[in-house]
């Protein structure tokens, strides 16, 4: 059975995700590993690109939560002048 999230919940998950993906960015021992001339990954890519995706996906659901509501306020603006 797949546990059931809400979206504030997904929200805080990813939130959660990016801060702990920087503080790792940020340790010497990280930064030492990613300045290795053997880091490589298939598309070049970073933790900061990782931590970059996180944030862009918060900032879409945070978009797709406001623009549902605002539909919902319309709709409901909508219903009332017609009744």
């Amino acid at each position: 059975m797949q546990p059931i999230l809400t979206v504030e919940q997904i929200l805080a998950i990813l939130k959660g995700k990016e801060e702990s993906l920087r503080m790792l960015r940020a340790t010497p021992e990280y930064m030492k590993l990613e300045a290795s001339e053997r880091f490589t990954t298939s598309n070049d890519l970073r933790l900061g690109d990782a931590i970059q995706a996180l944030f862009e996906i918060h900032q879409a659901i945070l978009d797709v939560e406001f623009y549902s509501q605002a539909e919902g306020q319309t709709n409901v603006f909508n219903d009332s002048l017609s009744a």
